[in-house]
């Protein structure tokens, strides 16, 4: 057994925890690993490669766990209540200022907008498929079965549609150079497979295309204060965590540059928002 697992509960009565299989690092692929104690919750262990040093849990759930037991239709309020119980000046401060998100910032399709007025675009982890304006044919790709036919039905009558699978299988059923744009809006975080993620999307992206991210910055100093308490710990459909470091050496493993679209915040934003494009001058890392 990994040391970062030997002095965590079997945690069996834990939806998820019996079919948990131990993983090796998502980004370079080794299996030694050091355990941080203080970012776990038992049964679910978050530990830093030994090789590499990215960050990720050790024992995510399986895919059907992660479709049923923790779809987000059915967490996203239990998961509400817990912050508020764990930091509850916290969680009133941020509902209270909510309008600051707003300020010196666009939202990601904005940035998406801007660049692809019209086109098929691909959104991973689409949820009820509401997010991409009707500008777009939209196509998506979702875990939960409840979401996947509600996003279905609504990209159906816009031209496109959307497929109940996870995500690296849903990417391989799309063919070659099909897409504008592809959002992983608040998903890569959630994927055990990020690597293998975003090599397919880089085959099914067109030449001029892009991917637009968001995922949860652990290097920000908000995670350094808080440990974990950090907004951006979610046991355990959070299964990577990025610092603008480990997603940049990820990208240009997969050919991709990366540019961020909030540098100048970076180091106080809980979250990375960045633009991945093919880049000919980065040699792909041996599959």
């Amino acid at each position: 057994m990994n040391a970062a697992l030997a002095s965590t509960p079997d945690g069996t009565d834990t939806p998820g925890a019996a079919t948990a299989a131990l993983r090796a690092c998502p980004n370079c692929g080794k299996q030694a690993s050091k355990p941080l104690e203080a970012y776990s919750s038992p049964p679910w262990a978050v530990v830093e490669c030994a090789d590499c040093g990215f960050v990720y849990l050790k024992n995510p759930p399986d895919y059907e766990a992660l479709s049923k037991d923790f779809a987000w239709e059915k967490t996203r309020a239990a998961e509400k209540t817990r912050r508020s119980k764990q930091s509850p000046a916290v969680m009133w401060l941020d509902r209270a200022t909510r309008w600051r998100l707003s300020l010196m910032r666009k939202n990601l399709l904005e940035y998406v907008a801007d660049r692809y007025p019209g086109g098929r675009v691909l959104d991973v982890g689409c949820g009820e498929g509401r997010r991409l304006p009707e500008t777009f044919v939209p196509f998506g790709i979702e875990i939960s079965e409840g979401l996947a036919a509600e996003a279905d039905k609504r990209m159906r009558a816009l031209g496109g549609y959307a497929v109940h699978a996870p995500a690296v299988e849903g990417v391989k059923q799309f063919p070659d150079e099909h897409f504008e744009a592809i959002l992983l809006r608040s998903f890569l975080e959630h994927e055990k497979q990020p690597k293998e993620l975003l090599q397919e999307a880089v085959r099914v992206l067109k030449p001029q295309g892009a991917i637009f991210i968001r995922v949860p910055n652990f290097a920000s100093l908000n995670r350094h204060l808080r440990g974990g308490k950090w907004c951006g710990f979610r046991h355990p459909d959070h299964v990577n965590y990025f610092t603008p470091n480990s997603l940049k050496a990820m990208a240009a493993d997969c050919g991709l540059k990366m540019s961020l679209l909030n540098p100048l915040r970076l180091p106080l934003d809980d979250n990375i928002n960045a633009i991945l494009e093919r880049d000919p001058n980065i040699k792909k890392a041996a599959a």
